[in-house]
């Protein structure tokens, strides 16, 4: 793995803070700006690059313009301490198999970025991690299902998969049920034993879990951000997030944006 930051500090805290070694996980380089990061890469095997967007000489943008087309099979991730929200569309758009925050890390969720990443990376080599499903699913941890067979939680995985993936649309059991081969009734069972809730209370939280991000990373009006955490309805939105977190929307931000200031 090679971590890409302009900010010495930031970089050494960064590689110094995270657990790897638990997740499997090795840093063979750091780099400063986008140029030196591909120098590097032109004489060491890297499998995962880690980058920050803003960064002079060349930005996190340009490196992984350059490293998509040089280098197919490394899997990029964004390391993103700047609140541009177009710019991690951007990169995602490019190929970033998924983004840290600084909130992420300031609020010590490093286990789970980590099994984030590292489930990411397993969905490209099914075979590395087909037997392990206490990997994460962008953040949320699969119960250990010992009755169920490998295809039955692959296919649990995927529906998992396609949650994250399409969050914005609706979501319905029978649709992503027969998405996944499975009927009705036990992909429910199975869905509610594998992930450790109902699928509705999964979406829910996974929905409430993005508005979060978004709510502190941009400066967004509630309702854009309402619409891309799966709730076009702004006052649903509202009332749903309050009873998930006690609070509504415009207080969250309020709290959150506090506590970051004051760890800046």
């Amino acid at each position: 793995m090679l971590v890409v930051d302009d900010d010495h500090l930031v970089r050494k805290g960064f590689i110094l803070m995270m657990p790897w070694a638990e997740h499997g996980l090795e840093v063979v380089g750091e780099a400063g700006n986008g140029r030196k990061a591909l120098e590097f890469m032109d004489s060491h095997e890297v499998d995962l690059l880690i980058t920050d967007l803003a960064m002079p000489v060349m930005s996190g943008i340009d490196l992984m313009r350059n490293v998509k087309q040089r280098y197919p099979n490394v899997h990029m991730v964004v390391l993103t301490f700047h609140q541009d929200f177009e710019l991690i569309q951007e990169a995602l758009r490019l190929g970033a198999i998924d983004y840290i925050t600084k909130v992420e890390l300031e609020h010590e969720k490093m286990d789970q970025v980590l099994q984030r990443i590292v489930h990411k990376i397993g969905e490209n080599h099914p075979k590395a991690v087909e037997p392990v499903l206490l990997a994460a699913a962008n953040g949320y941890e699969l119960e250990e299902s010992g009755a169920y067979s490998p295809e039955v939680k692959a296919s649990i995985l995927k529906a998992v998969q396609i949650i994250h993936q399409e969050l914005q649309q609706d979501l319905h059991l029978p649709d992503v049920a027969k998405r996944v081969n499975m009927s009705r009734s036990y992909f429910s069972r199975c869905f509610r034993d594998i992930a450790g809730k109902t699928f509705n209370d999964f979406i829910r939280e996974v929905r409430i879990e993005r508005a979060k991000e978004l709510l502190v990373n941009t400066g967004r009006t509630i309702g854009w951000i309402a619409s891309h955490s799966g709730y076009p309805n702004e006052k649903y939105f509202g009332r749903v997030f309050r009873e998930m977190t006690g609070m509504l929307p415009s207080e969250f931000r309020k709290r959150e944006g506090k506590v970051t200031n004051r760890l800046q």
